[in-house]
């Protein structure tokens, strides 16, 4: 094996040691390797697109604590953030010839095509229904010798104390976040019921910006829904827990399946625009201008803090699209600089969904869902503790 014994793992934005197959397969060849030592490189991943302020500040604190937590065993982290893999391995060329370069997988449940490709379906419902095998169960953090076992760390302040995602992005924080949700309170078993609240830390798993930064493995969390239900036994919260990281799954084969036109305007359905592509309304939308209080408390806390809950997320893609009848694509990149837990495939799925575009089946030859904002208030917000807290 030519090379100098230095085997390079390119993280590829999974920013954690637990569920890694390719950190395992690295240390396993670096103990073989004669004189082997082992480099992880932290690059920009070949295929992230936008990432904001919020989710920046997110990922600084999942590679702060990677980085202390591989000090230990004296495994280096290299940090380009400025670059590619490729871009970053070309100019360590001079310095390092690597005998071998590994790449982490993006977190998914199944390795490969849950359902095969040319019969992956356009909906939600027929994914579900179609699965003929369960999800790959997750590894463990291999064993790295002189490495201290993790301590969870405390909450760091998000910047705003109003702010429903009040932590830190590393992973000792991540693992510490799913073991209280599922464990130390009724956090899943009431998760259906509570769901779409729009205020505070517990009435959500507030688990999809870790995912979204790679501080956490999906598949670390569906086997904790297992383990969950073994010892209290499956529960509506539960099992619609398990529904969401199968939505999740299902926007990031779905985005694989259809290519470009996934994110393109007519989306998989491929219908023409119907909108009036203002400029200045846009702008002043951006800002937390929209015209109505409720939206406007939404965007404001989004624009604070990178979090917006469900709910929310809901009605503001619907008052884009209905009332404002902005270019849906508009406001779905907006979110994905935005958003503390922006991704790509999930944000466009998300919102050519709500445009009715995507892969809401109600939308197939009929018109894009709409919401009525006063009767979304007096079901979810009566007393309207979120628009007094973000106007």
């Amino acid at each position: 094996m030519a090379g100098d014994g230095t085997i390079v793992l390119a993280l590829e934005g999974q920013l954690r040691l637990d569920d890694q197959p390719a950190l395992h397969q690295a240390v396993e060849l670096t103990r073989r390797t004669p004189g082997g030592r082992l480099l992880v490189l932290a690059g920009r991943p070949e295929g992230q697109r936008l990432r904001g302020p919020h989710q920046r500040r997110l990922e600084a604190q999942a590679l702060a604590s990677l980085h202390a937590r591989l000090a230990a065993p004296d495994v280096p982290l290299l940090h380009t953030p400025q670059h590619t893999t490729a871009a970053a391995l070309a100019s360590l060329r001079s310095e390092v010839a690597p005998t071998a370069v590994l790449t982490c997988a993006e977190s998914r449940l199944f390795a490969d095509w849950p359902i095969a490709r040319e019969r992956f379906p356009r909906v939600f419902a027929d994914f579900r229904r179609g699965l003929q095998r369960a999800p790959e169960p997750p590894l463990p953090p291999p064993d790295l010798a002189g490495l201290e076992p993790p301590q969870p760390m405390r909450a760091a302040a998000a910047g705003d104390p109003r702010s429903a995602f009040p932590f830190s992005g590393d992973e000792p924080t991540a693992l510490a976040r799913l073991q209280h949700f599922f464990f130390d309170t009724d956090g899943l078993r009431s998760y259906k019921a509570t769901r779409n609240g729009l205020v505070g830390t517990e009435f959500s798993s507030k688990l999809s910006p870790f995912l979204a930064i790679g501080s956490l493995s999906v598949r670390r969390i569906w086997q904790e829904v297992l383990r969950y239900q073994e010892l209290q036994g499956a529960d509506e919260g539960s099992e619609w827990m398990k529904q969401e990281l199968l939505w999740r799954e299902f926007f990031l084969w779905s985005e694989q399946r259809h290519g470009a036109a996934f994110h393109a305007p007519g989306g998989i359905q491929n219908r023409p625009p119907d909108w009036v592509a203002e400029r200045e309304r846009f702008v002043r939308w951006t800002r937390g201008d929209s015209g109505h209080p409720l939206i406007d408390a939404q965007l404001n806390e989004l624009l604070t803090t990178g979090y917006l809950s469900n709910r929310g997320r809901q009605w503001v893609a619907s008052h884009f699209v209905n009332e404002l009848r902005l270019p849906w694509t508009w406001g779905a990149r907006f979110f994905e600089w935005m958003l503390i837990d922006a991704h790509p495939a999930l944000n466009t799925g998300n919102w050519a969904y709500l445009a009715g575009v995507g892969s809401d089946p109600r939308s197939f030859g009929g018109r894009p869902r709409r919401f009525d904002l006063e009767r979304q208030v007096r079901l979810y917000d009566p007393e309207e503790m979120h628009r007094r807290r973000w106007s």
